[in-house]
Parts: structure tokens; sequence; C-alpha cells
């Protein structure tokens, strides 16, 4: 046996280590959307609703406009990704878990958005007005009333 000890004992080490990287890499695990394009177009519908909703969040002027982007737009994506996502779980009978989800989403959603709006307008905060925009149901008060509350 030639050469010193250290390279008898690294050379085996190294020759195991390339099968095991090589035997280690996973193989791809199946996904509930493949072969699904409507449930995978469903999805991806529902996720640009809620892209638009994040982008109205940051754009609106005032908690009120940007309420109604994050209450509407999300309901709306959510309505895409649980019907994909119940196309989807249907061979593995997953679809009344995700209506029941879905259902208590519609519910909760929408009310939040209501309750958060309410809040909102019985402590005050003010909505956005542009300089050439007309209060035609006096919703806003007269200028006297709005200097007078502010004072």
């Amino acid at each position: 046996m030639r050469g010193s000890w250290t390279a008898r004992l690294a050379l085996p080490v190294l020759a195991t280590a390339g099968t095991c990287a090589r035997a280690a890499a996973p193989a791809r695990v199946p996904s509930a959307l493949d072969g699904q394009p409507v449930a995978q177009v469903l999805v991806l519908l529902g996720c640009v609703f809620l892209l638009a909703a994040a982008v109205g969040l940051v754009r609106f002027p005032d908690v009120y406009t940007r309420l109604h982007a994050a209450t509407k737009l999300v309901t709306l994506g959510g309505l895409g990704i649980f019907t994909g996502a119940g196309i989807a779980f249907y061979p593995v009978d997953g679809t009344p878990r995700v209506l029941l989800i879905a259902g208590f989403f519609f519910l909760t959603a929408p009310l939040s958005g209501y309750m958060i709006a309410r809040s909102a307008y019985l402590r005050g905060l003010p909505w956005f007005q542009e300089e050439g925009s007309v209060d035609d149901w006096g919703a806003l008060g007269s200028e006297a009333q709005v200097s007078a509350e502010e004072r």
C-alpha cells in the first residue's frame, strides 16, 4: 500500500460523498394542481385579484378607499382561489372542507370591512375629497359645520 494514511482515508470518503449527493436529490413531488388547467387558471385569477388589492392598499389616499379595495378585491380573489382549490381537491374528497372554509371567509371578510369602516367613520377620520369634487348629497356637511367640528 503506497501513499500516506490521509490519502487512503480521504479517498473512500470523497467517493461516498459524491454518490450520496447524487442519491439525495429529491424527486419532484406531485401537486394537487397537476393536470387540472381549470383549477390552475382559477387560482391564478384569484392571485391577480389579490395583487390588485395590494396595489390598491398602497395607492389609494384614505382609509375608506383602501378598505374598499381590500374587502372587494380580496373577496373576489378568494372566490377564484377557493373555487380552484375545490376543483383541485375533488379527487381526494377535499371539496367539502374547502367549501366550509370558503363560506366562513365570505361571511367574515365583508363584515370585518364594514366594521372597520364604521369605526373609522365614528372616530371622525376624514375622507379624501378632490379640489373640484361636488358634494351633491350634502354628506360632508356645510363648511361652517366642518370648521366648527374641527375646533
